[in-house]
Order: C-alpha cells, then structure tokens, then sequence
C-alpha cells in the first residue's frame, strides 16, 4: 500500500476471519502462560469493523501494544486443563484504489540515503535472526535473471516476480525457524521463507523492509500459492515520499486488496500468531483452522 494514493474509483471489500488454534493433550497440563498476536491492524486501506477473542478454558485476556504497532493478547491459565482452545473471529474492510505506479517509478536510488541515519527505519534494514546469511545476495540474484534497476519500485517489482518464478512453493520443506540460508540451498519453500528471502536482498540494497503477516482470501477459481489455512506473509518496502508499498514474491498477481494485515515485524519471530509455554508431562497435539469468507464487496466513484 501507499501512503499516497491518486484519484481514482474505491473498491471497498468486507472479509470475515476465523481463526481457531487447538491444543490438545494426552496429559493434564499445569498451567499455560500465552501471547497472541492475531489482531489484524488498523491502517490506510483497512478497517477493522469488529473483533473478538475467546479462550476455553476460560481465562482473563490482557492487551497490549508492541514496538512494531502490532496488538498483543496476552493470558494464563494457572488450573488443570486437557485442552486450550483459542479463537479469533474478525470483520475486516479492505480499500484499494486504481492509481498508476508512474511516481512511483521516478523514486531514485539516491533518495534512499535518507533512510540510512533514521532510526525510524534501522530495525528495517538490519539482518534479523531468519534472514541473515553469509552468502553474497548480489551475485546469487545474477542467477534469476536481468533485473529492472531504473528505480528503487521497479527494482522490487522485477524482484518480486523473479523469486515467484524461481523458488518452489513446497509446504513441508522447511520449518518456522528456517533462516534465508534454507531457502538459497534448496529454493524450496512457503510464503514465509519466499518473503524472509525478498526482505534479505531489500535490505542489501539499503531498502527499508518489513515482514508482514496476515490472511490472504483466494478468489475461487484462482490458482494462487499460500500457507494453510489462508494465512500468509508478504513484504512492505519503504519508498521515499511515497511510504511503505507491499510486495508478494508467493502470489506476484494477487490483488492487494485480497490481503488482510495482522502484524509487521523484522522477520516471522516477531509475530507469530500464538506463541507461549505449557507446564506439564506429556506431548501435544494442535490444530489450526483458519477460514476467510469475503461477505460483501461494492465499488465507489
């Protein structure tokens, strides 16, 4: 998205998200000490129209707010329990306008050297712990083919569509914690690792680069690569004057408009959906299901 949109006709489209996390264990559990973030954000081009969250067992449910902007739910359950059941449920406006990408185009690369003293930005151009890598990014993309480097925008569109056609989308792959590392060796993997792969080169090329992740809804009939379950991660890359512009090296051709942002950070640690520890003997089960169903959709001048 940008920050700056042309005149041109709204599309204005209404998902609803539920996503159920189940645990299930072969043992009772002492306690459970569990941080969320499944929230989807409020932001230019998406509204969030309601939301609500549930824990069985029950349980006190605190929020906060972290560094990154994202909203944090946060729980125990100090109490025997054989199952914790965690349900998001979320109505989401999404916006889009039809504006040319001429401006964006004119973005030099000199323009970045704004970017390399904010400190608004350092987190953003940084290696993290999943995308750092010693192998030499500007020579491994002489393998994908001839570039656009006209500008900064075109650069990370010629990018985007590169790595679509040159990494396999293969669920099993790889793992949470895989790092860019995994991904340059085997060019196999999901969404997650395609994105963690996009922000590592951005970030050699002193592009300020977030990871972003959230819900993709696919339009029936469409053949489209992503995670399980409708979740999915994409890029947002900051471009001077204009703010940060997504970009999705799983799905080059989906509309922008079919994502649905929950939380930014610097890779995948940061914002995992549900992350925590279980006190207790025995292994664990879980189970996610998550379902997006588009419930209206209409067109303004």
């Amino acid at each position: 998205m940008t920050q700056r949109e042309s005149s041109g006709v709204s599309d204005e489209v209404q998902y609803e998200i539920v996503h159920t996390t189940r645990y299930t264990y072969d043992e009772t559990k002492r306690s459970s000490v569990m941080s969320l973030c499944m929230k989807p954000r409020e932001e230019i081009g998406q509204k969030l129209v309601s939301y609500s969250l549930s824990i069985d067992p029950e349980s006190l449910i605190d929020v906060d707010m972290d560094i990154f902007g994202n909203s944090r739910h946060m729980f125990d359950i100090h109490r025997p329990h054989e199952h914790l059941t965690i349900t998001s449920t979320a109505t989401v406006s999404r916006t889009s306008r039809q504006s040319s990408s001429d401006d964006l185009e004119t973005t030099q690369w000199n323009e970045l050297r704004t970017y390399e003293n904010d400190w608004r930005h350092w987190e953003y151009l940084q290696p993290s712990e999943l995308t750092r890598t010693s192998a030499d990014l500007r020579d491994w993309i002489k393998q994908l083919g001839e570039l656009c480097l006209e500008s900064p925008y075109e650069f990370l569109k010629s990018l985007e569509r590169r790595l679509s056609e040159s990494i396999t989308y293969r669920p099993g792959r790889t793992t949470i914690e895989s790092t860019v590392d995994d991904i340059l060796l085997h060019r196999e993997g999901v969404c997650q690792d395609i994105s963690q792969l996009m922000i590592a080169i951005s970030r050699a090329w002193g592009i300020p680069s977030r990871y972003v992740s959230g819900y993709l809804y696919d339009e029936p009939g469409e053949t489209r690569h992503f995670a399980d379950n409708a979740t999915h991660a994409w890029v947002e890359c900051m471009i001077p004057e204009f703010g940060w512009c997504s970009f999705d090296p799983t799905n080059p051709d989906a509309s922008e408009i079919a994502r649905i942002a929950v939380g930014y950070g610097r890779d995948y640690r940061d914002v995992p959906p549900v992350k925590g520890i279980t006190m207790g003997e025995g292994s664990t089960d879980m189970d996610v299901n998550v379902i997006v169903l588009r419930v209206r959709s209409q067109s303004r001048g």
